[in-house]
């Protein structure tokens, strides 16, 4: 199993110098099998250049049919799919996978932002056979994998994904915030309401746990670095680097890609942080590999 990181920011696009090490593209990753099977999780902006990759190396082999995964449908995991070009080309065919969303069927989210109102090529009109499968949490056979979701905590329903195959498992953990108990004031369980929240609060933390069990390769969400930013976004629905690698140790998983990164966040932030982590875990003896996710590097499980 091999992964390819093709867009790895949070909430919009950010190129520039600031960026040039990690990437600015919002989230897609890349997933091959060693018979060359493709499977693509997330459709941000880092899947034009990806769509561009393919067309450029597995195109001449023949007509694309590929899996393409969703955590959510807010923009920035959706917003690069008008600019993947293999769309556009009638003998390849696409499976977009995504979570059941109240506001509509998947197809017509799609649809929506493909309207001659924000682009001028209608979803139906790109060419490929596109079909669309929504998703609850549960276990199905995709493709040949094996692939379980589970429900995260976001302001829109949003799964992560557990993918194994060849004796490898891959984990997603994105767009995620960590269970909190709103009853409790200061982590002090002083009324009925707190006692049976935290129990429901340890629950659901436990369950995301169970759901990165042993994984090869956790990808999950780390876009606040400390609790300061954290407490300035509460609700927004997404993770600390704390709670990221907390999560990784809890379920013994041997590398966590931190991923998600803030549209404010400069390399030289990145690299400070990796170089702080890395130290902290070597001087506590954890036997976790973790890293920043960035833009062009390849991990094979």
């Amino acid at each position: 199993m091999h992964i390819r990181f093709w867009g790895v920011r949070g909430s919009v696009p950010t190129p520039g110098p600031k960026t040039v090490k990690y990437g600015g593209n919002t989230t897609c990753i890349e997933l091959r099998l060693s018979d060359n099977r493709l499977f693509i999780i997330g459709a941000g902006s880092g899947i034009r250049e990806l769509g561009n990759y393919l067309l450029a190396n597995d195109l001449k082999n023949g007509p694309l049919k590929t899996d393409i995964f969703l955590s959510h449908t807010h923009w920035d995991h959706i917003h690069g799919y008008p600019f993947f070009t293999p769309t556009y080309f009638k003998d390849n065919e696409f499976t977009i996978h995504g979570p059941v969303n109240y506001a509509g069927k998947l197809k017509d989210i799609f649809s929506a932002q493909m309207d001659y109102t924000y682009y001028p090529v209608k979803l139906e009109d790109t060419g490929a056979s596109v079909e669309f499968n929504e998703l609850k949490e549960g276990t199905y056979l995709i493709g040949g994998i094996k692939v379980t979701t589970c429900y995260l905590n976001h302001p829109v329903l949003c799964i992560g994904y557990r993918i194994e195959a060849e004796g490898k498992t891959l984990v997603t953990v994105y767009d995620h915030e960590q269970y909190q108990n709103i009853f409790s004031r200061d982590g002090n369980l002083d009324s009925e309401e707190a006692i049976e929240a935290q129990s429901a609060v340890d629950m659901m933390n436990a369950k995301i746990v169970n759901h990165c069990k042993g994984a090869d390769l956790l990808i999950h969400d780390a876009q606040y670095h400390n609790q300061q930013e954290y407490d300035a976004h509460r609700g927004w629905g997404h993770s600390t680097v704390r709670d990221a690698i907390s999560t990784g140790l809890k379920a013994g998983v041997k590398k966590l890609a931190l991923f998600h990164h803030d549209p404010a966040r400069p390399d030289d932030a990145l690299d400070k942080l990796h170089a702080q982590i890395t130290e902290q875990l070597r001087g506590a003896g954890k036997d976790i590999d973790v890293f920043p996710a960035r833009e062009g590097l390849t991990i094979s499980l």
